[in-house]
């Protein structure tokens, strides 16, 4: 008797979401180890290394995934891009699902997936592990929920959400400027009436459940998160007006794709299979209004354009039919999205070298997103690039101040940085030199303390030595320069300071830098 094999029958839109899945992943891993790592990735793995149930700037998710990802593949950098590699494929998919389950066939999920691939903000969120490529991932899933309840009415999916949204709350604050948003779409719907059962309610007590451990840390800190927004809005922001937001969006979602969002837009206040989807445009819209008020930076409203894509590829495929000429039209179309895609890969990833991926940055450069002077004027484009560059180098130069010192100081001595990008990457490379940890007044390094006696601090600093008020003798003992990364790296000095006038947590109190 012949066994017969089981076949793997799976249709042609599946098929096209795996493919398309498969080729996001590898185009990130293929790229994982370009020019560095980034400044931000210093921070998480620190972070990770201090496992919490929260922190002075993030809720505790994402340094736990690198903590996992660490014990899992490994502590190379190759390793440490795998989850977000991982990331960007499934929140791919998640853009598909909400295609299909709007009503789109084949072509517009291919299409919309070939739109996601090539985005700017994605190709960089996902080529790094920061907190905004897991973040996007889950809110990804949370719209792919809200579609399917929209769709099917399915109460119990209330629950779902909720629990989502728990979850989103403990990767990034983002979640919570779409609450407007949804709250005003939910009472103009007939969706309002859900208010008056259970599950609504059951699916906030599930975020607030999971939320929950974040807000007893919140509690025992005195609302450190808080301090840090408030001192975020204040110094940090800048005030831009409308057009220059649109423009800063549009940098990060390429500005030749605009026909896309306003498709988009315009097709989801018409029904798609006999099914009202005008709560997304609703939420789009207003949420967007949100953004703009709190002046949120543009790579935190990504999600917001995920139904758009789905919106805008079902648009495509509904007026372009699948007959005689009309193959012409579509391949025309999809040429051109891979095209304008194709062009700004060298924008957000490493993908040449930098002198060259530079020119092309400044062909979509956003306007200035920060008052801080080091961040004035810098595309935040070349910044996914720039942010990854010189490290090296200015930790070998701490290694050699700090190896330059008589063996009696070297034996006392700790480093101290001004920022906590500094302070992340002299922790994670000097490992290879043997260096002390690194302490600082910035985001959450201040809540582990000054560790030190201080008689010897070799001092890092962006500009002029910040502590040397402290200390009865500095000495500069390099200056690290470099060409690219202004922004995250600067020029920094580094100082040797011996002899403290105050004791080290009289010090402490006076150097907290939560910005």
């Amino acid at each position: 008797m012949q066994i017969k094999k089981p076949e793997l029958n799976l249709s042609s839109t599946v098929w096209v979401i795996l493919i398309a899945a498969a080729i996001k992943f590898a185009l990130h891993l293929y790229l994982a180890p370009g020019y560095g790592y980034f400044a931000d990735e210093f921070y998480s793995i620190i972070l990770s290394r201090h496992l919490a149930l929260g922190y002075v700037d993030v809720p505790p998710l994402t340094p736990a995934l690198v903590a996992l990802s660490q014990a899992l593949l490994g502590q190379s950098l190759f390793a440490l891009r795998i989850f977000p590699a991982l990331a960007g494929a499934f929140t791919l998919v998640f853009v598909c699902l909400i295609t299909r389950e709007l009503g789109g066939k084949t072509f517009a999920v291919g299409l919309s997936a070939l739109i996601f691939i090539f985005l700017p903000l994605w190709l960089m969120l996902d080529s790094i592990f920061c907190y905004d490529s897991i973040d996007q991932l889950i809110l990804a899933g949370f719209l792919f929920t809200l579609v399917r309840f929209l769709r099917s009415g399915e109460r119990k999916l209330w629950i779902v959400m909720g629990g989502i949204a728990g979850v989103a709350c403990m990767t990034k604050m983002t979640i919570p400027f779409l609450a407007p948003g949804f709250l005003l779409a939910l009472l103009i719907s007939k969706y309002r009436r859900d208010l008056l059962t259970p599950w609504p309610w059951l699916g906030g007590v599930l975020c607030l459940a999971i939320l929950s451990p974040y807000i007893i840390w919140q509690i025992n800190n005195n609302w450190l998160t808080l301090e840090y927004w408030q001192n975020y809005s204040n110094i940090r922001l800048y005030k831009f007006d409308f057009l220059q937001f649109l423009i800063n969006i549009f940098a990060y979602l390429n500005p030749l794709l605009l026909p896309i969002w306003l498709i988009g837009l315009y097709r989801l206040f018409r029904p798609f299979k006999g099914k009202n989807y005008i709560f997304l445009a609703v939420l789009f819209i207003a949420t967007m209004g949100v953004m703009f008020y709190f002046r949120a930076a543009a790579r935190m409203i990504g999600e917001l354009f995920i139904p758009l894509i789905a919106a805008s590829s079902i648009f495509l495929e509904e007026i372009i039919p699948e007959r005689g000429w009309f193959k012409a039209i579509r391949v025309t179309v999809t040429t051109y999205i891979l095209a304008v895609g194709l062009f700004v890969v060298p924008i957000a990833l490493p993908i040449m070298p930098f002198q060259y991926s530079k020119i092309f940055s400044n062909l979509a450069k956003p306007v200035m997103v920060s008052v801080h002077e080091s961040m004035a004027g810098i595309s935040h484009e070349s910044v996914f690039l720039t942010g990854r560059l010189g490290w090296e180098e200015m930790v070998k130069a701490v290694a050699d101040v700090y190896y330059g010192l008589p063996p009696e100081e070297r034996a006392v001595a700790g480093i101290y940085a001004d920022w906590y990008t500094r302070a992340g990457a002299i922790d994670v490379l000097g490992q290879q030199y043997g260096l002390p940890p690194t302490v600082s007044g910035s985001l959450t390094y201040y809540v582990w303390g000054p560790q030190y006696t201080w008689d010897v601090m070799v001092v890092v600093d962006s500009k002029v030595n910040s502590l040397d008020m402290f200390f009865e003798e500095c000495e500069r003992k390099a200056v690290v320069k470099n060409d690219y990364n202004k922004m995250m790296l600067g020029d920094p000095n580094i100082y040797v300071c011996r002899k403290p006038k105050i004791s080290p947590e009289e010090i402490w109190r006076s150097i907290k830098s939560f910005r």
